[in-house]
């Protein structure tokens, strides 16, 4: 049996890029791509399941929900362009991002019971649960 030391500087690129098929930008802006995953809080209470995932600088228009075949997808696709006429540009960047979340959602999940808002960068989704569910372990108190 190998062992091999972890080092992550040096992997996580690598694999993070073999994963998701992108290069990681170093923040010196030289052309490579931003692999970026928005944060997600999930939560579960008697009636639903609560997801908020931060997407700042979206609006409700750029952000897609679906429910499908059990799974709750949010995705968006953003292209950033503008037009100056006159100018003689020497460089210009445009700003281009999109992202894909998928989870699996519990079989006693309501598809026909979701709901989605979006307010101050932060879409929140309420997803119902069906009637007739076992609800979750609890401890009885012996008498």
């Amino acid at each position: 049996m190998n062992v091999i030391k972890w080092k992550p500087k040096m992997r996580l690129p690598k694999v993070v890029e073999k994963f998701f098929g992108k290069r990681l930008n170093d923040g010196t802006s030289n052309g490579t791509q931003y692999v970026t995953v928005p944060s997600v809080n999930i939560s579960e209470a008697d009636k639903a399941f609560e997801v908020s995932i931060a997407l700042p600088g979206l609006s409700k228009k750029d952000v897609q929900v679906k429910v499908e075949d059990g799974y709750l997808t949010i995705a968006s696709e953003k292209d950033h362009k503008w037009e100056e006429k006159g100018k003689n540009w020497i460089r210009q960047e445009y700003n281009y991002a999109a992202f894909q979340r998928t989870f699996e959602l519990p079989e006693y999940a309501d598809p026909d019971k979701v709901e989605a808002r979006m307010k101050d960068g932060v879409l929140n989704i309420r997803i119902g649960k069906k009637k007739g569910y076992l609800p979750a372990a609890r401890e009885i108190r012996v008498n």
